[in-house]
């Protein structure tokens, strides 16, 4: 299973739940500690995380890597190329992206924009969604969160769930006041909430006080393994790549990673929420479109407004 993947850190998310509970503390760190894989020693590793050394090669061949060094490899040569910075991937595309090479550039895109968008039905089973779904249909309230860029996909979540549901709340933080909307998630709530590498602390710590209460938390995030995984009951994962190599024939995507993937995992979501909603779904679209066509939602040429 793992020969198929190329990345350290997809190898070990294949296999974490397989993995012993001191394994799994070590993948854990991995993830968070990208930088000071490819820097530090085997041995120097281990003791930052108080297990022998011997743990951390244990944890390379359980990834498929027959040595530390070969694990580690990944890690060093993503410092080696500097790629981390939005400037860097901005320059490696106006080289790529120059005049003549515009086409190649678009394509290179849109690959990447397809494959995320893909993503959420490779990385994810139906059995997964629809456990997420019955999860929020289960709920007294549904919050939705998103920072930053993610921001965009939790609002289109968020306005898509409350025409099937009245009870979605968006928490936008409006005022400086998220972790104050935050406190309306008790035991009977949930939560979803979107972040990808590099994950807002905000929405972390908002989903670990969440978690705390009993709240269930749904992530939809890039990594099994990320911060807002581990405190999640149901994980919905996405792919990104954003700033990283397309194909090697078309060169650099985008400066900035694709939120594609996070907006089709979501839209799958809400989708399944609806199949699952019974008769009640049905009575709120009813309800809902009556009323936007009471109050003459949308233009229409033929529309009389006062």
């Amino acid at each position: 299973m793992t020969g198929s993947l190329n990345d350290p850190q997809q190898r070990l998310q294949a296999v974490f739940a397989e993995l012993t509970p001191e394994l799994q503390r070590a993948a854990r760190w991995v993830s968070r500690h990208p930088a000071e894989v490819g820097l530090w020693s085997m041995r120097r590793q281990a003791q930052a995380l108080s297990l022998s050394p011997a743990t951390m090669l244990r944890l390379a061949r359980a990834a498929g890597y027959a040595s530390y060094d070969s694990f580690r490899a990944p890690f060093q040569q993503a410092l080696a190329t500097g790629g981390d910075t939005l400037r860097q991937r901005a320059a490696r595309m106006q080289a790529a992206g120059g005049p003549g090479k515009t086409r190649f550039a678009h394509d290179a895109l849109s690959e990447l924009q397809g494959k995320a968008v893909q993503s959420a039905c490779v990385l994810n089973t139906p059995a997964q969604f629809d456990a997420a779904a019955q999860t929020m249909l289960r709920a007294r309230l549904v919050g939705f969160l998103g920072s930053r860029s993610s921001f965009g996909t939790a609002f289109q979540m968020r306005y898509a769930y409350q025409l099937v549901r009245r009870n979605g709340v968006l928490l936008d933080g409006c005022g400086s006041t998220l972790h104050e909307q935050a406190d309306l998630l008790a035991a009977e709530d949930a939560l979803v909430v979107v972040s990808q590498s590099p994950y807002s602390t905000q929405s972390i710590r908002v989903a670990q006080a969440v978690a705390a209460r009993g709240a269930a938390v749904i992530a939809l995030t890039d990594d099994a393994l990320s911060p807002l995984a581990l405190n999640a009951g149901h994980v919905l994962l996405f792919r990104t790549e954003g700033g990283q190599e397309g194909s090697g024939r078309k060169g650099p995507g985008s400066f900035f990673h694709t939120m594609a993937g996070p907006l089709a995992l979501a839209e799958h979501l809400v989708a399944r929420c609806a199949v699952h909603g019974g008769q009640e779904i049905l009575n709120r679209l009813d309800e809902v479109e009556l009323r936007m066509k009471d109050e003459l939602t949308y233009w229409s040429p033929v529309a009389r407004h006062g």
